[in-house]
């Protein structure tokens, strides 16, 4: 618990910060950042699972994820959808988030233990690097498809 402290103390500090980035990055770029932080974490969590340092230094990395990601499609959100769908927005985005993924990652989550398994058990290293990838290609998705109107604002919807 102390060290999963240390992400959520630095996800208040990333918030305190995020209109700043906003203004200067722009929703595209800061939604990227945010997932891409995940892949970093997770490949880290992949390839240096003995170095508890490095593990404890990569929870700072959890602020970034979650106010530069989710924070962030909230603030858009409540900018750019008419105020009578913003709700049901919200809403389908907390389900895919908080809902599906979570879901579909419960039953996926074993079956990778299975499927990197070895004769000492499941290969963490490969079980994680699926989650970094699933997060590149994501950021990968953002890059491409993703494309919020030129007349947004983001310095004043972090007001």
């Amino acid at each position: 618990m102390p060290i999963m402290s240390i992400g959520q103390v630095f996800e208040i500090l990333t918030m305190a910060v995020l209109g700043y980035f906003l203004k200067r990055l722009g929703w595209k770029k800061i939604m990227i950042l945010g997932i891409l932080g995940h892949t970093v974490r997770f490949a880290v969590f992949a390839t240096m699972p003995d170095a508890r340092a490095v593990i404890v230094l990569i929870q700072v990395l959890h602020g970034i994820c979650y106010a530069f990601f989710f924070a962030t499609v909230y603030i858009f959100v409540d900018e750019h959808f008419p105020k009578d769908i913003r709700s049901t927005a919200q809403g389908l985005f907390n389900f895919l988030i908080f809902g599906l993924g979570p879901f579909v990652g419960n039953f996926l989550w074993p079956e990778l233990g299975n499927i990197f398994k070895n004769p000492a058990g499941p290969d963490w290293a490969k079980v994680f690097m699926v989650p970094s990838a699933t997060a590149a290609i994501a950021a990968l998705l953002l890059l491409i498809f993703f494309n919020p109107p030129a007349s947004a604002k983001p310095a004043q919807a972090a007001h």
